[in-house]
C-alpha cells in the first residue's frame, strides 16, 4: 500500500527525545536495587493449596480434602511439610509470585535470566532512548577517586555518544544502544513458583561466588516471601555454609596435586571457614568486604549496612511466626 499523509500519525508508546541533552542519576548498585512484589497467592490460598493436594492422595472422599476440617496451625504445619519435602511439593509449582526487579545493571539481569524456570518481562532498550537512564557505581569504585572520576566520565562520553549517534537519524537506536556500558540500570518483571524462587534464593544468596548484587535481590526477595508466606521461614536460612564453595574450593587433581572446580575468588566467609587452605588459594588473598576500594578507611560496608537490616527483618518475622507456631 502506499503511504497515505492524509492520516493521522499514530500515538507512539514512547517518548522521543531527538535533540534533548544527555542526563545521568548515579547511584551505588546495591542502593539502587529495589524488589516490590506485584503478585502472590493470599496466605489462605496457599495453605489451601498445599492441604488439598497433600490429603488427596489417600482421601476416601473428594470432601475429605477440605481445609476447613483442619485448624490453621495444623494447615500451616503441612505446608511446612510441603516446604521441607516431608510432603508432595507439587503444591510449591502452583504458587505463583511476581516481581519487579529495579536498579539492575546489566550484570543483574545476565544472572536473573539466567534462571531459566522464571517468565520474565523487561524494561525495553531497541525503540526506548536510553539517553536518561540512570547509572550505578559499586561502593569500591566510589571510594577510588582516581578511579570512579574516570569511571562515570567514561559512562557519560558513552551516553553522549550514544544520544549524537540517535539524534543523526542515520543510526538506529538498536545499533546505537550498543557503545552503553553495563553499569546503565533497567527493571525487569520476573515470575517464579514458589519451588523455583526457593530455589533461585538459595543459589544467589552465596556471598563467596555470587555477586553483592544478588546476595541482596535474595536477601529482599525471601523477605518479601516471608511476609505473604510465614511458613516459608522452615525453608529459608541464610547461616548455612555454602556447600557448592566448599566442596569445589580444593580437589585432587588426580596428580598428587589440588585444583579448584569453583570460583576461588576470596578467603571463606566465617560461616565457610571449615577446612584447611593456602592463602594463595584465592584470587584476592582477603574476604571480599576487605576489598572496598583504594581509599578505603574500614568500617560497615554499603553491603553489610542493607545486608544487616534485611536480616533482622527475616529474623523477627521468623521468631514472630515461631511463637505462632509455639516453638
Amino acid at each position: 500500500m502506499p503511504q497515505n499523509k492524509n492520516l493521522t500519525p499514530v500515538n507512539l508508546p514512547m517518548d522521543l527525545k531527538f535533540g534533548e541533552p544527555c542526563h545521568t542519576e548515579w547511584c551505588n548498585n546495591l542502593e539502587a536495587l529495589k524488589v516490590e512484589l506485584v503478585d502472590a497467592p493470599t496466605r489462605s490460598q496457599a495453605l489451601n493449596v498445599a492441604w488439598q493436594y497433600v490429603k488427596a492422595t489417600w482421601a476416601d472422599h473428594h470432601d475429605d480434602t477440605n481445609p476447613a476440617i483442619a485448624s490453621l496451625r495444623e494447615q500451616s504445619a503441612n505446608l511446612e511439610d510441603v516446604l521441607c519435602f516431608r510432603a508432595l511439593p507439587t503444591p510449591m509449582e502452583c504458587l505463583g509470585f511476581t516481581f519487579k526487579l529495579s536498579g539492575l545493571s546489566f550484570q543483574e539481569v545476565t544472572h536473573i535470566i539466567r534462571h531459566r524456570a522464571g517468565s520474565f518481562a523487561a524494561q525495553c532498550t531497541g525503540d526506548r532512548d536510553l539517553r536518561d537512564d540512570p547509572a550505578v557505581i559499586p561502593e569500591a569504585v566510589q571510594n577510588s577517586p582516581e578511579f570512579a572520576e574516570r569511571y562515570m566520565q567514561l559512562t557519560s562520553q558513552c551516553k553522549a555518544l550514544y544520544a549524537e549517534m540517535t539524534d543523526s537519524k542515520a543510526v538506529s537506536m538498536m545499533d546505537a544502544r550498543m557503545i552503553l556500558p553495563k553499569c546503565m540500570t533497567s527493571f525487569y518483571l520476573m515470575r517464579l513458583n514458589l519451588k523455583d524462587l526457593l530455589g533461585f534464593i538459595r543459589q544467589r544468596q552465596d556471598r563467596q561466588i555470587q555477586p553483592a548484587a544478588d546476595n541482596i535481590l535474595a536477601a529482599y526477595m525471601a523477605r518479601e516471601v516471608l511476609n505473604v508466606l510465614p511458613e516459608a521461614s522452615v525453608a529459608i536460612s541464610f547461616d548455612k555454609p555454602d556447600m557448592h564453595y566448599i566442596k569445589t574450593f580444593r580437589v585432587p587433581d588426580g596428580k598428587g596435586g589440588d585444583t579448584s572446580r569453583g570460583t576461588n575468588l576470596y578467603w571463606p566467609e566465617p560461616k565457610n571457614d571449615t577446612f584447611d587452605y593456602h592463602p594463595e588459594d584465592t584470587i584476592y588473598q582477603a574476604r571480599r568486604e576487605d576489598i572496598n576500594g583504594t581509599n578505603w578507611s574500614g568500617g560497615e560496608t554499603v553491603f553489610e549496612k542493607l545486608w544487616n537490616t534485611t536480616m533482622e527483618d527475616i529474623d523477627s518475622m521468623k521468631s514472630e511466626y515461631n511463637a505462632y507456631m509455639g516453638r
